[in-house]
């Protein structure tokens, strides 16, 4: 019979009975979780070998256990094996955005009320890469199909019930009963009080390490050392008024190749405007002749004259 998931036969159960914990057979509820620390700050996940949960700790479990391990840090317990011999199950009400041990705004949260940790320094070594239970895909259709009886049963519950829809002609109002709203949640969530593990950061370690990590973790920076050093003759600014680039702007062959692209000055009038820059300012045929009379007039002018026939020019 191949291995399953601890973890997710708990929490499937959970959901499958409506959120009680008390619903859930006695057998599951009974039993000592034995697992492996994943990660333990800036959150306690432990894992099953299959999938991780976050554990959210009671002060009860904190004194009990420090009052038995005084050496030991809780925030130091990654990669050890721990016991949780008294715990419960509760369903909560989340943004997901936020909780990433969540799906569809709902968490399950394991609440440890007693643990205890595999002393040594023995090293065990996980046989797969444990996944977020909230991301695993049966997962996600157990929490689907708790939202949707959630629906269902307060549709049922709604005054006078859900009317029948195919009996209207266009659209449905308010005042046909059609209503519409957010899901009603009926199962109750969870209120048992823990303490959060920056709380206990700050106990083990002292407000001034939490300072620090916080400070190293929110930076985001990455210092890059090393390299090529700068050369003391490098980096001299180049006028603007000097260089290939201003000769190149200056020209006549750029300046008609801006006038290809249709690109102009900053300053200047566009092109369809009567008196831009360039424009034959015309506005009738007479101003299109005068125009034309005006550019033959210059041709002949600027052609160069011949010598009279039979007259030799002067040596």
């Amino acid at each position: 019979m191949p291995e399953t998931s601890a973890f997710k036969q708990l929490y499937t159960a959970m959901f499958n009975n409506g959120g009680d914990f008390s619903k859930v057979p006695a057998a599951q509820r009974s039993q000592h979780i034995k697992c492996y620390v994943k990660e333990s700050f800036p959150h306690f996940l432990v894992t099953d070998n299959f999938y991780y949960v976050a554990c959210y700790f009671t002060k009860k479990a904190l004194d009990d256990f420090k009052a038995k391990n005084a050496n030991v840090n809780i925030t130091d317990l990654k990669s050890r094996v721990i016991t949780i011999t008294d715990w419960t199950l509760e369903m909560n009400r989340v943004n997901s955005a936020d909780v990433f041990t969540s799906y569809g705004g709902l968490e399950v949260r394991l609440i440890v009320k007693a643990f205890s940790h595999k002393s040594g320094n023995d090293k065990v070594v996980l046989s797969r890469h444990a996944q977020n239970l909230f991301r695993d895909a049966e997962m996600k259709t157990v929490v689907q199909n708790f939202s949707h009886g959630q629906i269902v049963a307060a549709a049922a519950g709604a005054k006078g019930g859900l009317p029948d829809i195919s009996s209207f002609k266009n659209t449905g109002n308010v005042t046909q009963g059609v209503v519409a709203s957010a899901t009603q949640y009926s199962f109750k969530e969870g209120k048992s009080a823990f303490v959060s593990l920056e709380t206990i950061f700050k106990q083990e370690k002292g407000s001034n390490a939490l300072a620090k990590l916080n400070q190293s973790q929110s930076s985001g920076k990455v210092r890059a050392t090393g390299g090529a050093k700068k050369s003391k003759s490098a980096g001299k600014k180049v006028s603007k008024k000097s260089g290939a680039v201003h000769a190149l702007m200056k020209s006549g062959f750029n300046a008609k190749r801006s006038a290809v692209l249709g690109a102009r000055a900053p300053n200047a009038q566009s092109p369809g405007d009567f008196g831009a820059d360039g424009s034959a300012n015309i506005k009738s045929m007479s101003d299109f002749k005068k125009m034309v009379s005006l550019i033959k007039k210059n041709k002949d002018s600027k052609r160069p004259r011949s010598n009279t026939p039979g007259k030799r020019s002067k040596a």
